[in-house]
């Protein structure tokens, strides 16, 4: 093959970018197409009600955490929380535990008479925690004791509180 004919045949063929947008461009217009068909044949449910929390029926209405040591891929057995209330001025320790085995505390942290409304606290001591677990992390740490704080508005709705942390972030929501 001659250096000119070798060189029409390459301006022929696409360029890499040109080969891999085609190759996106098909398999979208395939997968548009199979989902129209899948659309055409599956009833569409109706949206589901959400009425918000769950309140559970019969049972009564509690606070539950979970930490999860997103570091190690765990639960974060072994961490130290101090549990607070406010009272209008400070918070106040309403008790500590140790998180068990799978990343909770032993019994609901407040069930039946001690479940009001309010506000509250778990300080995590992430920093005592890590040290405990051997971490080979940079001192000082960059977090220490973290707060979570939250409030019970409505004493009918079981709050579960998940907490995710690592050396450098954490992260809590409102669970049901």
């Amino acid at each position: 093959m001659s250096k000119t004919s070798f060189s029409s045949a390459k301006a022929l063929l696409p360029t890499r970018r040109q080969f891999a947008l085609s190759g996106l461009a098909l398999g979208t217009s395939a997968l548009v197409a199979a989902r129209g068909a899948l659309a055409a044949e599956t009833p569409q449910p109706t949206p589901a009600q959400s009425s918000g929390p769950i309140v559970l029926h019969g049972v009564s209405p509690r606070l539950t955490m979970h930490a999860v040591d997103t570091f190690h891929g765990s639960a974060a057995t072994g961490l130290r929380i101090d549990f607070s209330r406010w009272d209008g001025q400070n918070y106040v320790l309403v008790r500590s535990f140790i998180v068990n085995a799978n990343g909770r505390a032993d019994e609901p942290l407040l069930i039946d008479d001690s479940y009001r409304a309010g506000r509250y606290e778990m300080l995590l001591h992430v920093d005592d925690y890590f040290a405990a677990k051997g971490s080979k992390l940079p001192r000082p740490a960059f977090l220490s004791k973290v707060p979570v704080r939250f409030q019970i508005a409505n004493t009918a709705e079981r709050i579960h509180l998940p907490m995710q942390f690592g050396p450098w972030n954490y992260t809590y929501s409102r669970g049901s």
